[in-house]
């Protein structure tokens, strides 16, 4: 029996892998872009040291934390007294992160679109008897940077910036945090 008569081209649905897609030069730009903030009393400071092999998974960076969240986009999520939102602006093409507190909005945080590829983390950390709040977002390969940020319960920003290396684990120090990155290097924060 001949079939070819049957056969009639199929739709192509999706464009592939997720993630392995390209942003358009002006996502990436804005990405790219992203102003770092930082309180006057945060410090940053950046080593290349070698990364100890405890953990690799760029998608659980928060894994040593108690308290952490995965946010999949436009799906409010808990974590204890937080509720976290991430979804697309209605008025550009950013990216809003939403966070509630006892039902309370405490926090609307633009960042670029670039950041809207999987998900947002979240995670709640105790430094110097105080409270902070952890988020991070990745973008696609191809654009290569992650959206990192920490702030206060209230919703009060103390630190925001675009990173130009995937985060492979965060950890918790004294005064502050420190991020690893896939290449090795380490970025420490004092707050």
């Amino acid at each position: 029996m001949n079939l070819s008569g049957c056969l009639a081209p199929l739709p192509i649905v999706g464009g592939g892998i997720a993630g392995a897609g390209r942003d358009s030069d002006a996502v990436r730009e804005e990405a790219w872009n992203y102003p770092e903030f930082k309180e006057k009393h945060v410090q940053t400071e950046i080593t290349q040291v070698a990364l100890t092999k405890a953990r690799t998974d760029r998608n659980n960076y928060f894994a040593d934390f108690a308290d952490h969240v995965h946010v999949r986009r436009n799906t409010p999520t808990r974590m204890g007294s937080f509720e976290f939102n991430f979804v697309r602006s209605g008025i550009d093409n950013g990216v809003l992160i939403q966070v509630y507190h006892d039902g309370l909005r405490i926090m609307l945080e633009r960042i670029p679109s670039a950041f809207y590829m999987g998900e947002l983390q979240a995670s709640e950390v105790q430094i110097g008897g105080r409270d902070y709040l952890l988020l991070a977002a990745n973008s696609r390969t191809s654009t290569q940077r992650m959206w990192f940020g920490i702030f206060r319960p209230d919703g009060s920003k103390l630190y925001a910036a675009s990173l130009e290396q995937s985060v492979v684990r965060v950890i918790q120090n004294a005064d502050g945090i420190s991020l690893f990155f896939l290449s090795g290097d380490s970025m420490r924060i004092k707050i």
